[in-house]
């Protein structure tokens, strides 16, 4: 086995520890976060919002449901337009002959 260079170790300890310092503080202070989330959670807000999403879910259906039907509005009263012109344009070129 080589030696084990003490610098390499002085180098190791000087960055190594404090950088352990700080990531297990953060893991602490991330689990009391999650764990006073989940108690301080009301069991009937939780099922208020719910209700919320799912309300706003459903209008979000009905907008898109309404917006699909006026699309096709505008798609068939576009043809409708256009075959119209068509029509007039024919009638037009009969009548100068």
């Amino acid at each position: 086995m080589p030696p084990i260079d003490p610098g390499l170790v002085a180098v190791a300890l000087i960055f190594g520890l404090p950088i352990v310092a700080v990531l297990t503080s953060h893991q602490q202070k991330m689990a009391a976060i999650i764990h006073g989330r989940n108690q301080g959670q009301n069991p009937a807000e939780i099922d208020a919002l719910r209700h919320e999403v799912n309300e706003l879910k459903q209008l979000v259906h009905q907008q898109t449901i309404v917006t699909d039907n006026l699309t096709q509005l505008v798609a068939k009263s576009t043809l409708n337009v256009s075959v119209g012109t068509a029509k007039m344009t024919d009638h037009t070129s009969t009548l100068n002959r």
